[in-house]
């Protein structure tokens, strides 16, 4: 009888660790490496890339803080490869501010903020 009792114990406490450990914060997402910009191939436009600088499969968000453009050209996605490389072009002018940050299911990163020159 005794022993029953113990495991019974064991089984609550076992299940109440692992309610525990699935109700708690997971670790925040990492923003995304700072990608190497160049010239777009159209006028005003520029292009982000980053070799391996984001989490594999993660979608990637830039947001160009220019209030001037009209709000469909502000912002921009796409997918990150299985290495976590990316690459993009945006609608933008030298001096524009970017963030830029990673998505993997609901969890976003910080920004990585670049000017653009």
């Amino acid at each position: 009888m005794r022993s029953v009792r113990w495991f019974s114990r064991g089984v609550i406490a076992l299940a109440v660790a692992a309610g525990v450990a699935c109700t708690s914060p997971t670790l925040p997402l990492p923003p995304p490496a700072q990608p190497t910009v160049s010239v777009g191939s159209e006028p005003n436009t520029f292009r982000l890339k980053s070799e391996r600088g984001a989490i594999p499969n993660a979608l990637i968000v830039v947001v160009n803080r220019n209030e001037l453009l009209p709000r469909d050209q502000r912002v921009e996605g796409t997918l990150a490869d299985e290495l976590g490389s990316w690459e993009l072009e945006i609608v933008a002018n030298a001096g524009d501010t970017v963030d830029i940050s990673q998505e993997d299911g609901t969890t976003r990163s910080p920004t990585t903020t670049i000017v653009l020159k």
